[in-house]
């Protein structure tokens, strides 16, 4: 079954047409003796007739096995008659069977501009075709500047590899032939793309006219899925399980928010990124100052062990030994140059002890004693340590002694040495 054939006078017959696209009619060639009709593709001998279904069509006599047009089924007649009215319907001069001037490519129907150039091919792919293979024919039309949408009935590998609708035939007669799949709409809140519904005649109209667009999406969101559900309209009529359709038609409104919304994703993404780089960097910049200052304090504490030849656990009992005797709650800071790299005393006091109060300084340098000294107390380990003192003092210092190691505690207001006169 097919729809056009050539006729040595006439040219090219177009049993679509009233006038076959030669000015002549059905009758001329239908049941007419002597009326020689060939197949555009194989050359062999074809004759009109109207089906049981009432469709105009041209047949061969001997089916020829390598003529495509000869070998074609009744589903691919029909898509293809039905292609070739939605875009007459739609006010384009549309042709069946038109083959490229080379040879390399041959249109189901090819739609023409207003000013006889080719606009859109509509390919009816309906028997078994690799990904390869159409991208390829798809890449032939590209080059010859001709538009093409490949139309399916059924889950193929290619859907969606390349400009797709597929269609449904209408159940019943007198009802549209409808869309299935490969028209969307797009929703920027949330970034989402959910199937829009058409006639094959509407779809035809809008892609002949510009108000569709094949289209590849490039936000975050690439995938058709109806509302509140997680399947796309074809989900395992690709290659393999985990492919998706990577373009569909849809509006270029639709195309150009998309395109925008992934330039503000990207945007948000730099500046995100921006974000987390100046971060990562102020925590670099915390940690190396937290390990300066631990390095610093480390050193401090080891010279504090050093000059004052304590240990941890003579530590432990000196502190001991200062609660007891002050009988107050006393917190010991870090060695602090500011009190000759002694260790402040602070006692805690407050509702939550939170208030610390500055009442003392454990073991301070001798060599490095500051006005301080005259108001705070001074605590030592030992009676040794009390004499240095003694003989640095240029004011009265109150000094106490908490000797971890005998557990003797003392007291004593050292008094400047006399001047000698």
């Amino acid at each position: 079954m097919q729809f056009t054939a050539e006729h040595a006078e006439w040219g090219r017959v177009d049993i679509t047409l009233d006038d076959l696209g030669c000015g002549r009619s059905w009758e001329e060639i239908h049941r007419v003796r002597g009326v020689e009709l060939v197949c555009p593709e194989c050359g062999g001998q074809v004759h009109a007739r109207v089906s049981k279904l009432g469709t105009r069509h041209l047949y061969h006599r001997s089916r020829p096995p390598s003529c495509s047009l000869a070998n074609e089924s009744l589903e691919h007649h029909l898509l293809k008659l039905e292609l070739v009215t939605c875009a007459r319907a739609a006010g384009f001069r549309a042709e069946l069977e038109v083959a490229a001037p080379t040879g390399e490519w041959r249109a189901d129907v090819m739609v023409f501009n207003a000013d006889g150039t080719r606009l859109m091919a509509l390919e009816a792919q309906l028997s078994p075709i690799t990904v390869e293979e159409i991208a390829a024919r798809t890449g032939l039309y590209e080059r010859d500047g001709v538009g093409v949408c490949w139309f399916g009935l059924r889950p193929r590998p290619w859907v969606g590899s390349v400009p797709t609708l597929l269609v449904q035939a209408p159940e019943e007669q007198g009802q549209a032939w409808t869309v299935a799949a490969g028209l969307a709409r797009f929703c920027d809140w949330p970034v989402s793309w959910s199937p829009a519904g058409a006639t094959l005649g509407e779809a035809v109209a809008w892609m002949l006219t510009g108000r569709i667009v094949p289209h590849t999406p490039v936000a975050s969101s690439r995938r058709v899925t109806n509302e509140g559900e997680w399947g796309e309209w074809a989900d395992g009529w690709t290659r393999f399980w985990n492919d998706s359709w990577r373009l569909w038609w849809t509006a270029p409104a639709y195309a150009a928010r998309d395109a925008e919304c992934a330039r503000e994703q990207a945007e948000a993404r730099r500046r995100r990124e921006a974000e987390e780089k100046a971060a990562a960097l102020q925590r670099a910049v915390r940690e190396k100052e937290k390990a300066r200052k631990k390095a610093a304090k480390d050193r401090a504490y080891q010279q504090f062990w050093t000059r004052t030849g304590l240990d941890r656990q003579a530590w432990k009992y000196f502190r001991a030994m200062a609660e007891l005797y002050f009988d107050l709650d006393l917190i010991f800071g870090a060695p602090d140059a500011r009190y000759g790299d002694g260790r402040p005393v602070y006692e805690r006091g407050g509702p939550d002890g939170e208030d610390w109060t500055l009442v003392g300084v454990a073991c301070p340098d001798p060599c490095r004693l500051r006005a301080w000294a005259e108001d705070l107390a001074l605590l030592v380990p030992s009676h040794a340590d009390l004499d240095v003192l003694a003989g640095r003092a240029w004011a009265p210092f109150q000094v106490y002694v908490l000797d971890p190691y005998t557990g003797e505690m003392d007291h004593e207001r050292v008094l400047p040495a006399p001047v000698s006169p």
